[in-house]
């Protein structure tokens, strides 16, 4: 389980809490053996009745109580073969636990009751080859971790630009990359997981590989005994899942096998006929081969995805979460793939991989999606809004449930809902700083589960994400940053190497691959420079460059040898080291009105990147062998642009306040008017009361002196 990015142990502890776990395996396959061993533990301080359940493809299949204080939980169960359609055998892992002998409604919580399910955990399974017949259903059959087999150590350009934008589509579809490289004679190997049959051992070429340990390839024939053991030979040394078909892969084949078939018929002519028969197994059918072809072959004795040497960039746009169903043929000739274009400023969470749909929640569950950044932003555009729709049934409870929002686990917005199974909607900002090269959003349902006062056993109620749910696209910021350059980088770029590069595949494009999806590079659409050894170049377009000098470039990171000085924004060192290796530095940097991101090796080797790794908003970062080690900005040291992100009132968050209170105000001033208006009209009668008592008085009485 740790392929597929389990790194850490899985923990449930709650008091009725599940996982699902989709364990990947080739769509419409028949599988036989099929077996989880599961590596796992559990803690029981709290007492109780404890339960593990486990389901396959949400029906159970085994169940275990739990009656020590703590324990293993670890278990092998056996999985139907039945074919998958949608490629995946869904494990489903509960937890309960409940107080034993209560009977009012006193706290259940039972925090000391922990199961944990290790990354050991393992999933195995055989199927027969031959039921692998079309494109799509080899994608699905790739391993988690998927090896990529090139000719030679050194490497024409073609080949190279081949072999990158394969990798770096794999590690967008979630699958990981590994190069392999076609053994040569001199090369050194090793036989220990290496299984020669007793049978084959008069062979000298099978004889001289029978021997384990450290072994010299010394001829073409020794590469045949190789490439003869098929799967055996592939595990050890020859694992190829997919293959650049480049000339000079396809000649170490067919020379190898050769010089094995001219021993043979010296050594064992016998086995001449039957080793015709497998060879054609061993050696890929490369007959009327197109270059820009994607074909399923047979190779090393089981099926691969033969990729022509000017295919690179057609297999990542036919392998993109868009186009990969149409792939259902033994082989394409794959002319123009693109995204269709829209000149809306939304697109659909359908589109991006969240399927809408309902699904029920007791307590909580969640809800996935996740995108690459290329996929979403166009035309200087990138999402800046998240529009989410939902509805939800009413519960047993009276307290509301809550959705809450997430990007890359930063939290967007959380809302109660009504729960009335009416539409309701989520509107919430996408900060900048949120977005990267990969992306995951994850909806999250909680509700509170109620029993009526223990009578009732607490049930479940179903929630839905909408099909209408969208992201909203806006202009993107020109930050000059990692995340910037994520934005910039998804129209397309260029990949500059070095010459020294091709003449060390073996080497060099593990760390290319891992760096360009770490930095978003996409790989249908991005162009390959070859710059030679030591010469200054100008890129033309926005660039990512690998050990590549650029002219009239200002860098914070001066390299040299194995000193490392880091520079802050008025060039007054920050950092200056010595001594470094296994070390590289990333950088943006722009040149000639281009932006681009820098990296640069320190010290005499390289570091081995393994996986890609996630960059935010510095400009400057470290990174080693395990990763990225640091990362910071040395334009904004004391996060000013964070804060300036900070959120700020707008016209919807004013005017749920304004309005009423608007409405108040004038009510009042309106109670007010009419006081007044009332207070001058009885003033008024007033007055002309006194008027008129005045004119009717009767005159006064004349005085006749």
């Amino acid at each position: 389980m740790s392929s597929l990015g389990f790194t850490t142990p899985l923990v449930l502890a709650s008091n009725d809490s599940s996982r699902e776990i989709y364990l990947p395996v080739p769509a419409n396959v028949q599988l036989s053996d099929a077996a989880l061993n599961m590596r796992a533990g559990y803690l029981r301080a709290d007492g109780g009745r404890t339960t593990m359940v486990l389901a396959v493809d949400t029906y159970p299949a085994a169940a275990r109580a739990m009656t020590a204080d703590q324990g293993d939980a670890g278990m092998t169960l056996g999985i139907d073969g039945a074919p998958r359609a949608n490629g995946f055998v869904k494990l489903g892992v509960n937890w309960t636990t409940m107080l034993a002998g209560q009977t009012n409604c006193s706290d259940p919580r039972t925090p000391g009751n922990v199961l944990r399910v290790a990354p050991e955990s393992s999933f195995s399974y055989r199927y027969d080859s031959k039921t692998i017949a079309d494109l799509r259903t080899a994608w699905g059959a790739l391993p988690a971790v998927t090896a990529i087999m090139v000719g030679s150590k050194r490497l024409s350009a073609q080949s190279y630009d081949t072999a990158w934008r394969i990798g770096v589509a794999l590690e967008r579809a979630g699958k990981h990359s590994t190069v392999t490289v076609m053994p040569a004679i001199g090369d050194s190997i090793d036989l220990g997981r290496l299984n020669v049959p007793a049978a084959l051992r008069s062979v000298p070429a099978f004889a001289a590989l029978s021997g384990g340990g450290r072994h010299v390839l010394k001829d073409q024939a020794e590469i045949g005994a190789l490439l003869a053991l098929g799967q055996n030979g592939a595990d050890a040394q020859l694992r190829g899942d997919i293959v650049v078909g480049d000339p000079v892969l396809l000649n170490a084949i067919s020379s190898g096998l050769n010089a094995l078939q001219e021993q043979l018929r010296s050594n064992a002519p016998d086995a001449i006929d039957a080793f015709r028969e497998w060879r054609k197994r061993l050696e890929p059918d490369t007959a009327g081969l197109d270059p820009k072809e994607l074909r399923l072959v047979s190779a090393f004795g089981r099926p691969v995805i033969l990729v022509a040497p000017q295919a690179g960039a057609n297999f990542a746009g036919l392998f993109d979460n868009f186009w990969r169903n149409i792939s259902g043929a033994p082989a394409l000739t794959v002319r123009t793939v693109h995204r269709p274009h829209s000149e809306e400023a939304f697109i659909l969470l359908k589109n991006l991989g969240g399927a809408p749909g309902s699904f029920d929640v007791m307590s909580r569950a969640d809800w996935t999606a996740s995108f690459d950044i290329a996929e979403v932003a166009s035309d200087g555009r990138v999402p800046s809004e998240l529009v989410l729709d939902v509805s939800a049934a009413p519960g047993a409870g009276r307290t509301p449930p809550v959705v809450s929002v997430s990007l890359n686990d930063v939290l967007l917005g959380a809302k109660h809902l009504q729960a009335d199974g009416r539409p309701e909607r989520i509107v919430a900002k996408i900060p900048a700083n949120a977005l990267a090269a990969q992306n995951q959003l994850k909806v999250a349902f909680v509700r509170q589960p109620s029993s009526d006062n223990c009578r009732e056993t607490p049930q479940a109620f179903p929630v839905a994400v909408l099909a209408s749910s969208h992201l909203k696209l806006g202009k993107a910021r020109t930050d000059a940053n990692f995340t910037g350059m994520v934005r910039r980088f998804a129209g397309g770029a260029d990949i500059v190497l070095p010459q020294a590069y091709l003449a060390h595949a073996d080497t060099s494009l593990q760390n290319v691959i891992m760096l360009a999806a770490s930095t978003g590079l996409p790989p249908a659409n991005s162009k390959l420079v070859v710059a030679e050894d030591g010469k200054e170049i100008s890129p033309r377009n926005h660039f990512l460059a690998l050990d590549v000098p650029l002219k009239e470039s200002k860098h914070m990171i001066e390299v040299s040898g194995n000193t490392l000085v880091l520079n802050d924004s008025s060039h007054k060192p920050l950092l200056d080291v010595s001594g470094l290796n296994r070390f590289g530095a990333l950088e943006v940097v722009t040149v000639g009105g281009k932006e681009g991101v820098v990296y640069r090796s320190v010290g005499p080797q390289a570091p081995v990147l393994e996986r890609p790794f996630q960059l935010s908003s510095g400009n400057v970062a470290a990174v080693g062998g395990s990763g990225l080690l640091s990362e910071i900005n040395t334009d904004d040291t004391a996060g000013r642009d964070s804060v300036q992100d900070a959120p700020r009132l707008n016209v919807s968050d004013v005017l749920w306040w304004a309005v009423p209170l608007f409405i108040v105000a004038l009510f009042i001033m309106m109670l007010v008017l009419a006081n007044r208006v009332r207070r001058r009209h009885l003033a008024r009668q007033e007055a002309e009361k006194q008027t008129a008592e005045r004119d009717n008085a009767p005159p006064p009485p004349h005085d006749p002196s």
